[in-house]
């Protein structure tokens, strides 16, 4: 055997233990081109296996530099591919273009494909799909113009299905002997058994649509695949119904709520382009409301009641609310869309998963790291996790607060996450004494690193919602009706945006930030800047330019709505609702997984 071979994948499609199969199988050194070389058509290669996605886009020029290079392709289902790289992109871990032009959102990590432009400001599914399909593009279009002895084409499901078999097929091809019979093959990452399936289901709703996009590249896949290496039958996943919302939005009524709104037009063009929607808690007047672009790219609100609504998380398909004295706990289940009138409209259905009973610990924000929710618990001047044997489980408190007591000693507020974990909060004060904070709410206030205890900066008027955003600590001053960014070096604090309101409610589009504002009232609020002035104060949600600080667009609510606390956007979810208990529909819908639904009668 003489000559390189090079592992063409997509990124997430098993390339990585496919090449891992040639070293443990056949003693093929595999070796990672330097990022220059493969971008210059990797002249160099000497023999022995060769992998990296991104020799995926270089396929052509490979073989005209290299005239005894041959390809081995691995193909996978790019439901489940797109839902791996969803997970590697957000990790931060596979970053390949930290500064690209005009680029926001997470960085771009593997290959740069071509029409990456075309994907600024889509949410992170699109993005991997868009990646996915440009790859293939790539790999058919490049294969397509090299001679097919030089090239052949596995997949990931006939090796977990069939490792022997596909393993011998390979290795014909290679022209060379297996050193190891066994069929538990000692790969990089363990051995090839069979994987848990269906677990890109979970985020089906953000999936199928994005692929529904590149369904001309799906379809050449597909029929690619069938005809070079086609799936085992017990590899055949069950097909799934088409969950793509129909054309026609309904609006749906906020069920009698005495509320009205108004809005600019560049809040649902917003939303629309970043195929969104928003979530809203106002525990005052006891409501979520959903904000959604309907066709005509008008604002619509839908309304669900709750007790005292407060903190928001969500993380792919799951989404937890806290509430006066408990945290619900909701998973999409698109197939109930159907059962909804009107049908089909809904392309998440969240729906109740369990209820975990806190007491009233003064659940202020959310967020989830991994699959750990973690939760401000304000009453006890604490984080704390859930346990369904206990009202909670603290994990981390202030220095300076002695003891876990039920008494805000200082208000402990707001969390952010950065690199998938805890990192920082706020608090209005270093108080150890019940209510403390309150003499000292609009001069006290500080961001507190909670991995060395080290206060970022101190001395703010109430800040809210602190959030870690391209490279920095952004957070609402609510004292003074501001949002602000922290010099991470200096500790230096710039006011970006004053707005006419109580801020508090922070989340991002690209460069677009969404501000949740209240009209806060001056018994409760009083000696802060934002009440001190005589200018109108509103409730509802600003979009600013954190570019410039302007003013760029906002949804005003009136009515029965007079105050916000918490906001969350629902990246990929244009059009999302709850199923509240009790329900009839849920009491005879049954979500099952995959494993149990084999052994379900069919009808």
């Amino acid at each position: 055997m003489t000559g390189p071979i090079v592992v063409i994948a997509p990124p997430r499609s098993g390339g990585g233990m496919l090449a891992a199969a040639l070293a443990t199988q056949w003693g093929m050194p595999v070796s990672v081109p330097p990022r220059e070389e493969m971008d210059g058509g990797t002249e160099t290669l000497g023999d022995g296996a060769y992998f990296s996605p991104r020799l995926g886009l270089h396929v052509s020029q490979i073989a005209k530099n290299q005239p005894q290079a041959r390809f081995l392709v691995m193909l996978r289902d790019p439901r489940p591919t797109v839902a791996s790289a969803m997970v590697a992109w957000s990790s931060g871990r596979f970053v390949s273009e930290p500064d690209l032009p005009g680029w926001w959102g997470d960085a771009w990590s593997f290959g740069l494909t071509p029409g990456w432009q075309e994907l600024i400001g889509a949410p992170l599914a699109q993005v991997c799909a868009g990646q996915w399909a440009g790859y293939m593009t790539t790999i058919l279009d490049d294969l397509g113009g090299t001679e097919p002895d030089r090239w052949m084409v596995t997949g990931y499901e006939r090796l977990i299905a069939e490792t022997d078999a596909e393993l011998d097929r390979i290795g014909a091809w290679l022209r060379a002997e297996r050193t190891s019979p066994s069929s538990e093959l000692a790969l990089s990452a363990g051995t090839i058994t069979k994987p848990a399936t269906g677990g890109w289901r979970r985020q089906a709703g953000e999936i199928m649509p994005a692929l529904e996009k590149n369904s001309y590249v799906v379809n050449r896949f597909v029929a690619f695949r069938d005809e070079h290496a086609p799936l085992p039958e017990e590899a055949r996943e069950t097909q799934i119904e088409d969950i793509a919302p129909e054309a026609t939005r309904t609006t749906v009524p906020s069920s009698g709520t005495v509320f009205s709104s108004s809005h600019t037009a560049s809040f649902p063009e917003l939303l629309a382009q970043a195929s969104s929607s928003v979530l809203v808690t106002t525990y005052k007047s006891g409501h979520a409301i959903m904000l959604r672009a309907d066709q005509e790219r008008k604002l619509n609100t839908e309304f669900a009641s709750y007790r005292r609504p407060m903190g928001i998380a969500q993380s792919g398909s799951r989404l937890a609310l806290g509430t006066e004295s408990s945290v619900i706990n909701y998973s999409n289940t698109p197939a109930l869309a159907r059962h909804l009138q009107p049908a089909n409209v809904n392309d998440v259905v969240f729906t109740t998963r369990s209820t975990i009973t806190t007491g009233d610990i003064a659940i202020h924000e959310m967020a989830y790291a991994g699959e750990e929710l973690w939760i401000v618990n304000t009453r006890f001047s604490c984080l704390c996790t859930l346990d369904v044997n206990y009202s909670f489980e603290p994990r981390w408190r202030p220095e300076w607060i002695s003891e876990l007591a039920g008494e805000d000693r200082c208000h402990l507020n707001g969390l952010a996450m950065r690199d998938g974990r805890p990192r920082y909060v706020t608090a209005l004060a270093q108080t150890d004494t019940a209510h403390g904070w309150r003499e000292k709410k609009g001069v006290a206030g500080l961001i507190v690193d909670i991995d060395d205890n080290t206060i970022i900066t101190s001395g703010l008027a109430m800040p809210h919602s602190p959030r870690w955003h391209e490279g920095t600590i952004w957070f609402l001053e609510s004292g003074k009706g501001a949002l602000s960014r922290v010099d991470m070096a200096s500790g230096e604090v710039t006011t970006v945006a004053t707005l006419p309101g109580f801020t508090r409610g922070l989340a991002f589009i690209g460069p677009y930030a969404l501000v949740g504002l209240s009209q806060v009232r001056e018994s409760v609020f009083s000696e802060l800047p934002v009440t001190e002035t005589t200018a109108e104060r509103n409730c509802g949600v600003w979009i600013v330019d954190t570019r410039t600080g302007e003013t760029v667009g906002f949804v005003k609510f009136e009515g029965v709505v007079q105050e916000i606390f918490d906001l969350q956007v629902l990246p990929g979810m244009k059009w999302p609702t709850f199923i509240q208990e009790p329900s009839t529909l849920t009491t005879s819908a049954f979500v099952l997984s995959d494993t149990a639904l084999k052994q379900v009668a069919r009808p």
